[in-house]
């Protein structure tokens, strides 16, 4: 089963991101921001990360640059999520979704990127 590890700041959406990704046949860790996620990351290596983009303490762009440095973690697709920020073209990521996104968006970017 592919892990996806889902990264965002808002309890809320992150709760009901991992719901709807758990249904989509999916392993699902969490994390509250990018310095938990890279914590996590390097624990157990997920399959595919989904992180939003502006959050406290290491923010998604951060993440990415911290991953890509990595050599355990610098081949994992990583889907960057905002409603403000859009990312450099060299940010190296799957997928970008602006806010508020259609779940089907997210899902179509994941199952394109790793089938469950």
């Amino acid at each position: 089963m592919a892990t996806v590890l889902l990264v965002d700041d808002d309890p809320n959406a992150l709760d009901a991101l991992k719901e709807l990704v758990r249904q989509e046949g999916y392993r699902v860790t969490t994390a509250a921001d990018g310095r938990d996620a890279l914590r996590c990351a390097l624990a157990d290596p997920p399959d595919v990360v989904i992180s939003d983009c502006m959050m406290p303490r290491m923010d998604g762009l951060a993440l990415v640059r911290a991953m890509r440095r990595n050599r355990m973690l610098a081949h994992v697709p990583l889907v960057l999520v905002s409603a403000m920020v859009t990312p450099p073209v060299d940010a190296n990521v799957v997928g970008f979704l602006r806010k508020p996104f259609a779940i089907a968006q997210l899902l179509d970017i994941l199952h394109r990127v790793h089938a469950p």
